[in-house]
């Protein structure tokens, strides 16, 4: 079996409050949002999630000494579908560090595409990712037509990175538009 691959990569300062949960299986983590609004996404927040005190306690303690600290998060890309059918993205951490650089959340995933389909504005992707040990999951990715020489099919091998942002990141006049959707910037068909 070919090797899928699922990372996250987030830059920004984290906004709002952060929320100290427990699973239904006991386990600890907190949840928190983070601005990524800028040149690449548009205006654009992502929802994140950490596990296991001993990961976010010291991340708590750097964000309580400077709260306007900009920070890298590394981990996993993760979607899910609502009762409305409507997508939302998160990304799920295990390490973290202060690091000035462009607001961006980033994603690298390689798996079988499901469906692609055109669409007005491009391409809507439906990404099955399997990882060792991992339940399956699945994406929707967009691309904008005229990015792409070759357009992935159903069941080819694919390996994507791009950012969660909106469908125009910024004009010419600085505004950004649309809806915030995982968009894909590289594409490689294996």
């Amino acid at each position: 079996m070919e090797k899928h691959f699922n990372a996250g990569n987030v830059f920004g300062r984290v906004v709002d409050e952060i929320k100290r949960e427990t699973s239904r299986g006991g386990g600890e983590y907190i949840s928190f949002t983070v601005n990524v609004s800028g040149r690449r996404c548009g205006s654009a927040r992502a929802y994140c999630r950490m596990w296991k005190p001993e990961r976010f306690e010291p991340f708590l303690a750097c964000l309580k000494k400077d709260p306007e600290a900009v920070f890298w998060f590394r981990g996993f890309f993760g979607q899910y579908w609502t009762e409305r059918n409507e997508v939302m993205s998160n990304f799920t951490f295990y390490r973290w560090e202060p690091r000035d650089s462009e607001p961006r959340a980033a994603f690298i995933l390689k798996g079988r595409v499901d469906q692609a389909q055109e669409v007005k504005s491009g391409q809507r992707i439906l990404l099955k990712v399997e990882r060792d040990g991992q339940q399956e999951e699945e994406f929707e990715l967009w691309s904008q037509a005229e990015k792409f020489l070759d357009e992935p099919g159903p069941g080819d091998l694919i390996e994507t990175k791009g950012y969660l942002r909106q469908e125009t990141p910024e004009d010419d006049f600085g505004g950004s538009s649309g809806p915030v959707r995982a968009y894909i910037e590289q594409l490689r068909i294996l």
